[in-house]
Parts: structure tokens; C-alpha cells; sequence
């Protein structure tokens, strides 16, 4: 592959950073700390969006797979979801004055079903196509990097130029994430560069759609019948179901982290707004080394569960050891400037785990699919990938009803100011998410134990795949 191609195809990931950024980071605190809604109830609309939109994942994951056109499988869905996404984005980020708490909560479900459905149809084309791309081990690797690092630089464009430009501490808010009327000019300032990203890596992988694998001529049922029946097929692979697993659970452990990040931030540790822009941009800058690391380190560990492995206890035990130093009394007051220091250090750090970790499971997941094609004679990576969107969604979803629920547990009051928050609600606060953090980075490990795709069962699937005549298949 050419350096052009990579790039082009890495970029359509900027959109999913932008989008990640915005969901985990200020949605929740939007609905709830600017305009008053409950957090358990705003993490449940989010949760059920996230539950309406898995129907979405595996119908388009299928329906991509035995597309037929002249622009091949993926590229017709992505040109098509750009426009009803960034439309769907915007609204989500603007509901209209005086809806009250049942108001908001029928927006803030509509406006996340509508627009996970709209990433969805881009976004599980978009993936698949990778694995089209190359069958390539490592080179799978270093696309998943890629892709990691413009998500993350879609992350960064939102949390640092955010801060910047839209949620800086003014007379009025010396919290500018507390400031309703920043939100409109923030989101305004998102989806243009959502389309771009979109677009430009449509366009620019457009020329390797001849060389891309089309839908073999075989018979299919009904669209619904055929997506229940390729999921189940693909559970059969003990390796996918692995993945799955352990992806959805790291998925939410960084979607609760995500959510909780301004509440930790301002209320925990109480920063600045210029401190807080500093460690979005350590966590940022943390989990780009760790994505450029990745192909070096794989080098060193071999097998990419290991690196999953490795990069999520690194993960955890530096997310959540910070926390617990404070709340065992073992750092100074949040006076000390120290304090704000190992904080923000130690997000950097623990974020470099993350970098290694993320890539894994897309890469792991390619491999999955050609297991599917040694079995079953197909190339079917939609389905696939379908899981793969809904364990990114997680970040989104079940994350944030975790963080809700958190967040009216201990205590805190939508519109206090950190001054005046009780030390017994924060140290609940503490209690309930540090230890959380540890929790799900175990479960996502013991499942993700389970998978058994090594480098030298890889090697011996293609090898098989190979050997044998390939279906006839059905340009259109």
C-alpha cells in the first residue's frame, strides 16, 4: 500500500474522534450540568439509543456485504451518511428552549438514535473496507494505527480547540463548559470538518474500488432473516466472540471514564479551565505515542492479545491509581500545585496504553474475517465490523449511563460550583469511579483471553485460503 492510501483511508476516522469527543466528553455534562436534566436519566437515553441503534450495526454490516454497484460495496453508504450525520450532530447539540426534563429526554434520545444510525451506515462500510485492503498482519496493525491516530486528532480538535475557542472561563463562567450559549458555536464548528473527513477519505480510496473484493453470486434471504443469520454465524467463531466481548467492555470503561473526565477534572481534583485544556491535551498527545508505538512494541510482543492485554492493565492501573492516592489521603489538598501535576502526568501516561490497546481490536477483528472466509468460503467483514461499531458505541452508551448513575450517587448537584460541593459527596464520587475503572479493564481482559487467532494460525488460514479456487464473483 502507498503512504497516500493509507492516509486517505486513516482519515475517515477523524469524523468518529470528533463525534467521541463530543459524546463522551460533553454530552452528558451538557444535558446535565447546562441544562438541569438528571444524570441517571440522561445516561439512560443514551444507553437506549445505544440499545435502538445495535439493530442498525449487523442489518448495515450484511447489507454492505452483498451490495451491488458500480462504486462496489462500502463506497455507496459512505457518500450517502454524511449529510444525515453531521445534520443529526448538530441538532443533538441544540435543542430548542423550554422542553423541560421529559422534552429533553425525547430530544436527547432522537437525536442519538438518529445520529448513530446516520454513523453507523458510514462507519461499518468504512471499517470493513480495511480489511479489504490488505490481508497483511502487520500492515492491518499499522492501518488500525493510523486510523487510531486520526481519531485521536479529531478528538484533539474538539477537546483542545474546543476549550480554546469556545469554553474559555469568562466573567459569568469561570467554568466555560457551564456556559449554554458556547454549545451552538461549538457544535457549528464540528460538522464541517465531520463532512471533510468523510468525504476526502470516500474520494480517496475511490480508485481501489476494481481491486476490492465484490459479493459472491449466491442466494440470500430477506435482509432481516440474512443479518440474524450472519451474526449467529459469526458467534461461532470463538475468536469474534473474544473480541466482542472484551471490546464492548473496554468500550464502556472508556465511555464512563470519558463521561466522568470534566467531573473528575472540576470537581475532584479542581483545575482550572486552562489546566483541564492541559490534560485533555496530555490524554490526547499520551494515546497518539501509544498508537505510533504500537507497530515497534508489536515487534516486541508478538500476538496482538498480549498487546490488548498489556496496554489495558497499563491503562487501568495509572487511571485509577491517582484517584485512589487522593481519596487515601496519600497527596496533598488540591491547593498543592503537585497535585495538578501527577494528574494531569499521570492521564498522559495511563493514555498510552489506550494507544496501544485501541488498534489491536480492529486489527484482530480483520483477522477474524478471513478465519470466516476459511470457513465459509466468503468474504463478509461488514458483519464484522458491526460488532466492531457497536463496541465503539459503548463509549457513548452504556459509558455514560454507568457515569450517571455515578454521578447522582454521590451527590453532586447540576450548576455547583466545586467550592461548594461537600467533601463526603466527592469522596463517593471517588469511591465509585476510580475502583470501576479496575473492574471493567478485568473483565475486558478475561475476555479477551479467550482469543486464539496467533501470528502463525493467521499465516496458516491465508495460507489455506490461498490454496484453494476462490468463488466466482459478481461485479456490478
Amino acid at each position: 500500500m502507498t503512504w497516500r492510501l493509507r492516509l486517505a483511508y486513516a482519515l475517515g476516522q477523524m469524523p468518529e474522534g470528533i463525534k467521541s469527543a463530543a459524546f463522551g466528553f460533553f454530552l452528558l455534562f451538557y444535558y446535565n450540568q447546562v441544562l438541569g436534566m438528571s444524570g441517571t436519566l440522561a445516561g439512560v437515553a443514551l444507553f437506549v439509543a445505544l440499545c435502538l441503534d445495535a439493530i442498525s450495526d449487523p442489518l448495515v454490516g450484511s447489507w454492505s456485504d452483498f451490495a451491488r454497484s458500480r462504486w462496489g460495496r462500502r463506497h455507496p453508504f459512505m457518500y450517502a451518511a454524511a449529510i444525515p450525520f453531521a445534520l443529526s450532530f448538530f441538532l443533538l447539540f441544540t435543542p430548542p428552549e423550554g422542553l423541560g426534563e421529559m422534552g429533553l429526554f425525547i430530544w436527547l434520545l432522537s437525536f442519538s438514535v438518529l445520529t448513530r444510525t446516520a454513523m453507523t451506515f458510514y462507519q461499518v462500510p468504512y471499517m470493513s473496507m480495511g480489511a479489504e485492503l490488505t490481508d497483511n498482519y502487520d500492515e492491518r496493525t499499522l492501518l488500525a494505527a493510523l486510523r487510531n491516530v486520526f481519531q485521536l486528532l479529531g478528538m484533539f480538535a474538539v477537546l483542545i480547540g474546543g476549550n480554546i475557542l469556545f469554553f474559555g472561563a469568562s466573567t459569568d463562567y469561570p467554568n466555560g463548559q457551564l456556559n449554554p450559549a458556547a454549545y451552538l458555536p461549538f457544535v457549528s464548528a464540528c460538522v464541517p470538518f465531520m463532512l471533510i473527513g468523510i468525504w476526502v477519505s470516500a474520494l480517496g480510496t475511490h480508485s481501489q474500488i476494481q481491486y476490492l473484493s465484490q459479493p459472491t453470486d449466491v442466494p440470500r434471504p430477506p435482509m432481516l432473516r440474512a443479518a440474524l443469520g450472519d451474526v449467529i454465524t459469526a458467534f461461532r467463531i470463538p475468536a469474534f466472540t473474544a473480541v466482542v466481548g472484551a471490546s464492548i467492555l473496554f468500550g464502556m470503561n472508556q465511555g464512563m471514564v470519558q463521561a466522568l473526565h470534566l467531573y473528575m477534572a472540576t470537581y475532584f481534583f479542581e483545575l482550572t479551565p486552562g489546566q483541564i485544556t492541559v490534560l485533555f491535551a496530555g490524554a490526547i498527545v499520551g494515546i497518539v505515542l501509544g498508537s505510533l508505538f504500537s507497530r515497534p512494541v508489536a515487534a516486541l510482543i508478538k500476538e496482538k492479545r498480549n498487546l490488548f492485554i498489556a496496554g489495558t492493565a497499563w491503562y487501568a492501573v495509572w487511571t485509577s491509581s491517582i484517584i485512589i492516592l487522593r481519596l487515601l489521603d496519600l497527596l496533598p489538598g488540591n491547593d498543592a500545585p503537585i497535585v495538578a501535576v501527577l494528574y494531569i502526568g499521570t492521564g498522559c501516561i495511563s493514555a498510552f496504553g489506550l494507544g496501544i490497546a485501541i488498534p489491536m481490536i480492529g486489527s484482530m477483528i480483520a483477522d477474524v474475517t478471513d478465519e470466516h472466509q476459511r470457513r465459509h468460503g466468503l468474504r463478509q467483514e461488514g458483519i464484522y465490523y458491526a460488532a466492531a461499531s457497536f463496541a465503539g458505541k459503548a463509549v457513548g452508551g452504556a459509558g455514560p449511563i454507568l457515569a450517571g448513575f455515578i454521578i447522582d450517587l454521590s451527590g453532586i448537584v447540576p450548576g455547583t460550583a466545586p467550592a461548594d460541593v461537600a467533601p463526603g459527596v466527592i469522596a463517593r464520587f471517588g469511591w465509585a469511579a476510580g475502583p470501576s475503572v479496575l473492574a471493567l479493564s478485568a473483565l475486558s481482559i478475561l475476555c479477551i483471553w479467550f482469543y486464539g487467532l496467533t501470528r502463525q494460525k493467521h499465516a496458516q488460514i491465508l495460507s489455506e485460503i490461498r490454496s484453494r479456487p476462490q468463488p466466482e464473483r459478481t461485479a456490478s
